[in-house]
């Protein structure tokens, strides 16, 4: 069973998605966050020529950019790459100060100097910060002009921004898949709503997706922590980082694909209709589904509803939020039919007599589901690995069988 998300394109980096507006303003604060930064090195140099103190303060100097790594590294900075970065601002900030030094030492400046302690640390401290909880925004050449701007701070010459500029652009993150066994714990993202993939609570799901998340991690030597999320907000919360990746028969979509990274499918089914039995000679075929006097209902979002209401001309469509008791709806004749994957049908009309595939046999669409992840080199390549031989060894059959039940048959 899939939902829809609002239509967005996204840009992925390391593991943090961006959309285009949302990396634009996140760049543009970063560059301008950058250039304030250098723009205080006039006054930090004139509180240090002062005070007659050296520029350079390598013992400072150390410990400022120890701080500055150790808060990148949860934005996902590889460790060597932060530091340069953090060694060239310095350098940077040096050249400025060099500069004004050079420019004082006939003529010092004549109105009264900054505190260094009380009135530019303070304004520093806020300003590294800004620069370190931005520092995951994607960078490329394209934006060497905005960044030249930003920059363009008396004392620095246009190559050392340039350097700064390429040691920005450069800064590596590390791969998720080194990040969740860095920690030891993978969040997955689920419905629970969804058997036979996910069902149950937080604190006792279960189902196929289930019992592969947890092979997983067995693989990956880590816990799983689940989060709860809902059909139409799992992209929503997989694009904000609330769960690293997605198990709960996911729908391999084009839109999907556009945010995030899929496995090779472990499942393919598509769309068919269940009702009641004793409708079957009713709607012998889906022409005779798609009547006024017919009443189709849907969950929110995604593809069940995305396919009854762009192939249903005639029938009226109901949305129902709980899909855990929207199969009782038509138990109870409160709706006569509802397209969704025949996995589901194959489910529902084992374990309940009264309900039947009511085209049997015939798949509508073909679905492909996979495991959503982001767009992490290492780590699909991790997962489709560890997938390929679950598939081989009969796994997912055998969950399947194990969920399904043995009454349940193909509709």
């Amino acid at each position: 069973m899939t939902r829809s998300f609002p239509s967005l394109i996204v840009l992925v980096f390391g593991f943090i998605v961006f959309s285009p507006a949302k990396a634009d303003e996140s760049r543009a604060l970063l560059f301008d966050a950058i250039g304030q930064r250098l723009g205080l090195m006039k006054s930090v140099a004139h509180a240090k020529f002062a005070q007659n103190l050296p520029i350079e303060d390598r013992e400072r100097e150390a410990v400022v950019i120890t701080a500055a790594v150790s808060s990148s590294a949860a934005r996902g900075l590889t460790t060597a790459s932060a530091q340069l970065f953090f060694e060239a601002q310095i350098e940077a900030a040096k050249a400025i100060q060099t500069y004004w030094f050079k420019r004082w030492k006939n003529e010092p400046p004549s109105y009264l100097p900054p505190n260094l302690v009380t009135d530019l640390r303070p304004k520093l401290l806020v300003l590294g910060n800004q620069i370190t909880e931005r520092l995951d925004t994607p960078v490329t050449d394209q934006h060497r002009a905005e960044f030249m701007a930003a920059t363009d701070i008396e004392g620095l010459d246009p190559d050392q921004r340039s350097d700064l500029f390429l040691v920005l652009r450069d800064l590596k993150t590390r791969s998720l898949l080194d990040r969740i066994q860095r920690s030891g714990i993978v969040k997955i993202g689920t419905t629970l709503d969804y058997p036979p993939f996910s069902a149950g609570s937080l604190a006792s799901p279960e189902g196929i997706d289930i019992e592969l998340a947890l092979g997983l991690a067995l693989k990956l030597n880590v816990k799983v922590e689940w989060v709860k999320t809902t059909w139409p907000e799992l992209m929503t919360d997989f694009s904000v980082g609330r769960f690293d990746i997605g198990m709960s028969g996911i729908s391999i979509t084009p839109r999907r694909a556009q945010i995030a990274a899929f496995s090779r499918p472990y499942h393919i089914g598509g769309k068919t209709p269940i009702g009641r039995c004793k409708d079957q000679s009713r709607y012998p075929n889906f022409k005779a589904i798609d009547q006024p006097t017919t009443l189709a209902i849907v969950n929110p979002g995604g593809t069940n509803k995305k396919f009854a209401l762009e192939r249903l001309k005639q029938a009226q469509v109901r949305t129902f939020d709980d899909n855990r008791l929207i199969f009782e709806e038509i138990i109870a004749g409160r709706a006569d039919v509802m397209f969704t994957d025949e996995i589901e049908v194959m489910l529902q009309t084992g374990k309940t007599p009264s309900l039947c595939a009511l085209l049997p046999g015939q798949r509508l669409t073909h679905q492909e589901k996979g495991i959503l992840m982001p767009k992490d080199p290492s780590l699909v390549t991790f997962v489709n690995r560890w997938l390929t031989g679950q598939i081989a060894a009969g796994r997912i059959e055998a969950l399947k069988k194990q969920y399904l039940g043995a009454e349940a048959s193909p509709p």
